[in-house]
């Protein structure tokens, strides 16, 4: 039992269901069960119901003593003001009983509190006044421990060399005075004695071994973990360190364990590492579950690092907050572009309407023309020769301005079909947003907001619709395009009934926007990225001169 206390306080309940295989549990099993914390607090609130029930119901002085040794065990990592409460009734259970030995223990159960709520000068007086020429032998281990407790936490917040040499000093000898009196092998101190001395290459080993031979649901396996995430940490190990405590912090939270290490020293790499939203996470659970517990000695370590994660937590958000601000404004300006486009396509669906209807005159008055000319063809026949070729003319642009009208009538169709359908999307994202904003889940709305993936789908949705609308109107572009090309300069789309950037700045020549100013701000690009693309490859071209006229023959 002694044995067990010793590691309960020591070691801060590194109780875990991990097992000891080759398998490292990840950042987001760590995820997991930090969220899902309380069901793992409720349990240890469950067992400690249980021993007050049986406290409650206890008949002998004998039983009601130990039940209140299992209630000081279960809240020493859990609440430091309960533990002490235990720890002084205990006492006086033991005082009733009338046992030295059971005094002695409730004493050391007061001073290993005292040391966890920074009660330096209370704890040491309070094993002091332990008579040890009277203590049974099978304490002195738990005594030893408290002493090294108590002179490890004092060198952690000592001033001055000469302390902190005196500090590390007294421990390491309380350290050898723990491994002088276990009755058996006591592999962690041992191993800890080893990083304190700096003999890694030493005490690495020793302690993998005993890892490895540990069972699943031993409660020395979160311990032996921390342990090892030391020497890694010692040896400058990053990613092994990680590794165990991740190990060791899902052990501390799956117990209801308050009053831990592992979670905020993860907090501290990952802030380190640029992870800052996981390590505010994990440093403020940290603080929250120190500030629970009320053990001075975490409380202080955490508030250390808080101020630092928090800081630059809240410059990640509102940075992410103005990103996402521009990203809707993007989107509205996207949104207006589109109408716009198709106001001024309905405007030019209109002119060319009425241009059809003037050319389609002037064909039937040329046709009437014509038949009353070939009464009189021998006598004007240069006269209908020059006829014929004007007629000619008049039919290439009436095909040339049937083409454009049968261009222009099928991206209409498609792009208000298009608006349609992202004015829909549009609504349906803002009842999305709304909805979460209403119900409060500020997180899932802020992750949501600071997403670019909606723009980035759209715009590659938007850009694919084009590419299959304009290769259904010129479906021999690319290889015809590549025909205009010097041999091994040719360009092949990644994917079919697709275009690349530089074949849809032609695709919209072709289509006659030849500005390129109107062609950056379709393609979201720079102006000057434009005139870099059509200089490139009017060069590559087999007639540089009538590169683009050529590449407005192609059907």
């Amino acid at each position: 039992m002694k044995y067990l206390i010793f590691f309960s306080i020591f070691i801060c309940q590194y109780i875990n269901a991990q097992t000891s295989g080759s398998t490292f549990p990840t950042l987001e099993d760590l995820d997991k069960v930090v969220a899902e914390q309380q069901l793992y607090v409720d349990k240890h609130e469950k067992t400690i119901s249980s021993i007050r029930q049986k406290l409650k119901n206890a008949t002998s002085e004998e039983d009601r003593y130990w039940l209140k040794n299992d209630l000081f065990s279960e809240y020493i990592s859990y609440q430091v003001d309960s533990a002490l409460l235990y720890a002084q009734e205990k006492l006086k259970s033991a005082h009733i009983i009338g046992k030295q030995d059971y005094i002695d223990d409730s004493h050391i159960n007061i001073a290993y509190v005292f040391i966890l709520a920074g009660m330096y000068k209370e704890a040491s007086d309070m094993l002091e006044s332990i008579d040890r020429s009277r203590m049974e032998e099978y304490l002195e281990e738990y005594y030893f421990s408290a002493y090294n407790l108590l002179y490890e936490a004092m060198l952690k917040y000592s001033i001055g060399n000469e302390n902190k040499k005196k500090y590390r000093s007294k421990a390491m000898a309380y350290k050898d005075s723990i491994l002088l009196k276990s009755d058996y092998q006591n592999i962690y101190i041992y191993a800890d004695k080893l990083l304190e001395e700096g003999k890694y290459e030493q005490g690495l080993p020793i302690l993998q071994e005993a890892y490895s031979k540990l069972a699943p649901d031993s409660s020395e396996i979160p311990y032996a973990a921390y342990l090892m995430s030391s020497f890694y940490r010692r040896m400058g190990n990053t990613e092994k360190e990680k590794q165990y405590l991740i190990i060791s912090a899902i052990g501390d939270l799956k117990w209801g364990i308050k009053e831990y290490i592992s979670l905020w020293r993860l907090a501290t790499i990952l802030f380190e590492e640029g992870d800052i939203e996981r390590a505010y996470t994990y440093i403020s659970r940290s603080q929250a579950d120190a500030s629970f517990c009320n053990a001075r000695l975490r409380t202080i370590e955490v508030t250390q690092i808080l101020p630092i994660v928090e800081k630059a937590y809240r410059t990640k958000t509102q940075q992410e907050h103005r990103h996402t601000l521009l990203a809707l404004i993007c989107s509205s300006i996207l949104t207006v572009f589109l109408i716009i486009l198709v106001i001024c396509i309905r405007k030019q669906m209109k002119r060319l309407a009425a241009a059809r209807n003037l050319l389609n005159n002037a064909n039937t008055q040329l046709q009437r023309l014509n038949t009353e000319l070939k009464d009189v063809n021998q006598q004007l026949g240069s006269a209908n020769k020059s006829l014929q070729q004007s007629n000619q003319a008049l039919s290439t642009s009436n095909k040339s301005l049937t083409e454009a009208n049968q261009i222009k009538e099928a991206y209409i169709t498609r792009f208000i079909t298009e608006c349609s359908a992202y004015i829909d999307k549009m609504n349906d994202y803002r009842k999305h947003l709304n909805k979460l904003a209403i119900s409060g889940n500020l997180e899932d709305l802020f992750k949501l907001l600071k997403s670019p993936s909606f723009i980035r789908e759209e715009l590659e949705a938007f850009y694919q619709s084009f590419d299959e609308t304009f290769l259904n109107l010129f479906p021999h572009f690319v290889e015809h395009f590549n025909q205009l090309l010097i041999d091994g300069e040719t360009i092949v789309p990644k994917k079919n009934n697709s275009l690349t950037t530089e074949l849809r700045i032609f695709a919209l020549i072709r289509l006659g926007i030849s500005d390129s100013e109107r062609i950056a701000a379709f393609l979201r690009c720079s102006k000057a990225t434009i005139y870099s693309y059509r200089s490139r490859l009017r060069l590559k071209s087999i007639s540089p001169e009538n590169f683009e006229n050529l590449i407005m023959q192609i059907l």
